[in-house]
């Protein structure tokens, strides 16, 4: 079993966001309900979203952001525009 996790913050709220790559179960853990709401229905629904495919050039792609890991990754990159919760790439994620 691979869990992808990522550290996720709203300001007051820290916590993570994790993903199971075999189930492709999404875990919310931002110590806010409605928050969690949000994001969860944010990465379970299909969307447009931009993909680089060179520095200056993208190519829009239709995702549900937990159908694949790298989907839920660039999914990841833009949810700080819709919901203001940022991704904290950097910060390792205990447990």
């Amino acid at each position: 079993m691979a869990i992808f996790k990522v550290a996720a913050h709203t300001g007051d709220n820290n916590g993570y966001i994790e993903y199971d790559t075999e189930t492709k179960e999404l875990g919310v853990h931002l110590n806010d309900e409605e928050i969690d709401a949000k994001v969860r229905e944010y990465l379970t629904t299909e969307r447009p979203l931009h993909r680089f495919t060179d520095l200056s050039y993208y190519e829009t792609v239709s995702v549900v952001p937990t159908d694949d890991v790298e989907s839920l990754k660039l999914a990841l990159c833009y949810i700080w525009l819709a919901l203001g919760v940022h991704v904290d790439w950097s910060r390792p994620v205990e447990g």
